[in-house]
């Protein structure tokens, strides 16, 4: 109860439903690398951010409180709506004549993901902080 008061009104949920993007985005874009030479593969993409960004925008429509559990929520943050979509990319193959997979473009969305998590990991790491620093009255 006290988890759900204090996280669910900050942006921790949204910072954990990124990072676990950024982790099968990781997974998808390592799956093209070691598929680079497989016929006919075709490179899949994590479509997140878009389907985030209307998550947010619906942020500023009206909202229900829920004072009941029979009450039913409207204009209310589900997390479990935002989903991770793979998405195949349906480019036409490349130079090698194999399939659409560009070792060097995936290696290049590989270096941008990690920087990606690892800025969602040190804000975490931030938020976490200055929670623990209120608690402690500094």
């Amino acid at each position: 109860m006290i988890s759900k008061l204090l996280f669910h009104r900050t942006s921790v949920p949204d910072l954990e439903k990124s990072l676990n993007a950024y982790s099968a985005r990781q997974k998808a874009v390592t799956n093209n690398i070691a598929n680079a030479n497989t016929p006919g593969y075709k490179a899949k993409r994590i479509a997140f951010e878009e389907d985030y960004q209307k998550y947010l925008d619906r942020e500023n429509q009206l909202k229900g409180t829920i004072t009941h559990k029979k009450h039913i929520p409207f204009g209310m943050r589900d997390f479990n709506r935002i989903k991770n979509r793979v998405v195949l990319q349906d480019l036409e193959i490349n130079d090698s004549g194999i399939n659409n997979v560009d070792v060097d473009k995936e290696m290049a969305l590989l270096a941008e993901n990690n920087i990606r998590y690892e800025m969602n990991i040190n804000l975490i790491k931030k938020k976490l902080h200055n929670l623990k620093s209120s608690i402690k009255g500094r």
